[in-house]
């Protein structure tokens, strides 16, 4: 049973965390484990505060909760931060890290944990069925991507924030949540394209996006797309977000 919690950009305060635990009761299902995402999607890309994200950790602990991090882009907290991917863990039980997203492998990803963590996790990976073999040449690619492409996150940083501002500019854009990392998610007006007929739009224009809602787009950066393929993107974006656009 999962009990969301609401934060300012994907990000919630330890105080919530207290107020979210159930009460002890054959009625309720049982508080276990508190989850945190970093950076936070939702947020479009937003990095957490380390004394926010340790505070949470805390406040779990003392109330004998179990913590986990999805840092499916952990590496780019990392990299806009300069705090190493040991650090901002400090505190949570399990980690996941993925090598796709804007480490650019085509596939692959790794839970992090203690010994007896990830022992248990290899047992409950053999009793659903997953597996998985010669699985090596994955390994050889998830490592390639740690090795060559971590620094470089930060130029998906750069053409994020650079699309934000431009998208920030179009008339039919209500709103652009805060860019940190490579993630630009806004909003679009009432008699602007619906969300989903702009990514047909777009689509017919070779550029391809996300709807997020109704009227929600998100928009991420990774290495296989430069400052010429932004251009494109906001073109189209333009072409199709202007007020003298008919809808």
């Amino acid at each position: 049973m999962i009990h969301a919690i609401d934060g300012e950009n994907g990000m919630f305060e330890p105080e919530q965390v207290t107020q979210a635990i159930r009460p002890k009761s054959r009625y309720m299902p049982e508080s276990r484990l508190v989850c945190v995402e970093q950076t936070a999607n939702l947020g479009g890309g937003a990095v957490w505060p380390q004394e926010k994200i340790r505070n949470v950790a805390r406040v779990a602990k003392e109330a004998g909760l179990a913590t986990h991090m999805d840092g499916a882009r952990l590496m780019n907290a990392v990299v806009k931060s300069g705090i190493p991917a040991d650090t901002w863990t400090q505190g949570y039980d399990s980690c996941w890290i993925d090598f796709t997203k804007g480490l650019g492998a085509p596939v692959g990803a790794v839970l992090a944990g203690s010994e007896e963590f990830i022992h248990q996790a290899w047992r409950i990976k053999q009793q659903i069925g997953g597996s998985m073999r010669q699985s090596g040449v994955i390994a050889a690619m998830c490592h390639y991507a740690l090795d060559n492409n971590l620094d470089r996150l930060s130029d998906d940083h750069d053409l994020a924030t650079s699309i934000a501002q431009r998208v920030s500019a179009m008339d039919k854009v209500t709103r652009v949540l805060p860019v940190e990392t490579n993630i630009v998610i806004f909003d679009v007006s009432e008699d602007a394209p619906d969300a989903a007929s702009l990514v047909s739009l777009l689509e017919d224009d070779g550029v391809l996006i996300g709807a997020f809602g109704h009227r929600r787009i998100r928009i991420v950066t990774h290495l296989d797309v430069n400052a010429e393929a932004g251009d494109a993107l906001c073109q189209s974006l333009e072409k199709h977000l202007s007020a003298n656009m008919d809808v």
